[in-house]
């Protein structure tokens, strides 16, 4: 677990590298804290939210790419390393890019309803809840990417990952545009949205540790 810790360390250095995390977020928060006063004003959190899945997601290759072009993969074959932990670096890197994610979106939501209460209403709970789609849609990304990633380099594939990107961000977007219909305007806190959201969860992560396992076996067998 502590060489998979320190992988994942090496993924969010590669994504700091390249992209900083921290005023990317930062930049994408004042922006939609901003449009909380403009015309633009009910549709902030929206349109903030949807850029803040855009960045996590583009978060969620850039180890990968990094990778290939440094030929890191190969560096790792040579390490006292087993090649399961560098698999478990990556998801656990995934899941750290979902928390953060979540973190924040959940800050910026409590600051713009801090500055403007009277905005977003009895939507508050709601907005809350449908911020958890942002996080199950890159975890569900990560189960469809890694795996691909995993067996073909992004050097040798560099558009493979990008379908499933637009297909998994159409299918959640989809589900959390009418999740309010199905859990009602108390969103996951109401008893019927507790459940919805217990089986989302469970299907959720089932499929997560299935993709988790399916990457194993495939980078085993890839030639580095």
């Amino acid at each position: 677990m502590r060489n998979a810790y320190k992988m994942m360390m090496l993924d969010m250095h590669a994504v700091s590298a390249r992209n900083n995390v921290v005023y990317i977020y930062l930049a994408i928060d004042l922006i939609t804290i901003g449009l909380a006063y403009s015309p633009m004003r009910e549709d902030a959190f929206l349109i903030g939210f949807g850029g803040m899945i855009g960045g996590s997601g583009t978060y969620l290759i850039t180890p990968f790419i990094s990778s290939a072009q440094r030929s890191l993969d190969a560096l790792y074959a040579m390490l006292p390393i087993r090649r399961r932990d560098v698999v478990h670096g990556h998801y656990l890197f995934a899941l750290t890019v979902g928390l953060l994610m979540l973190g924040n979106t959940w800050l910026t939501l409590m600051v713009i309803h801090l500055l403007r209460p009277a905005l977003f209403g009895s939507d508050f709970q709601i907005l809350l809840s449908v911020s958890l789609v942002g996080p199950y849609m890159l975890l569900m990304m990560t189960a469809v990417q890694y795996p691909i990633l995993m067996r073909v380099s992004y050097e040798k594939a560099p558009y493979a990952v990008f379908l499933p990107f637009i297909v998994t961000g159409l299918f959640v977007g989809y589900l959390g545009g009418i999740s309010s219909q199905f859990v009602g305007t108390a969103g996951f806190l109401s008893r019927r949205g507790l459940r919805i959201g217990g089986i989302a969860l469970v299907v959720g992560a089932a499929l997560f540790i299935g993709s988790l396992w399916l990457a194993r076996r495939l980078y085993e067998y890839r030639d580095l």
